[in-house]
């Protein structure tokens, strides 16, 4: 095999060691999968979080603005196009 080859193949550090996943025992690549997961599921729930935290800021945002309009007479979200008024 050739040098490039070699460095596509999934592998694990352990003590310093490079292991590649396909030179692991059954029980050992199943571990392996997992932990892949794991950490796919670890960058999901972060970009998750950001979104989350985006919103909270533009939603905090907004309020500050409604009552700093109502301070000021401008008129009020509910009557912007940006939030346009529900109807039931």
């Amino acid at each position: 095999m050739n040098e490039e080859t070699q460095q596509q193949k999934p592998y694990i550090t352990i003590d310093d060691v490079q292991i590649y996943v396909e030179d692991l025992p059954e029980d050992g690549q199943a571990i392996f999968g997992r932990i892949q997961r794991l950490n796919q599921k670890k960058v999901n729930l972060v970009l998750d979080l950001e979104e989350v935290n985006a919103g909270l800021a533009s939603f905090t945002n907004s309020i500050v603005g409604i009552v700093n309009a109502d301070d000021e007479g401008e008129p009020s979200i509910e009557e912007t196009d940006a939030f346009p008024i529900e109807n039931d």
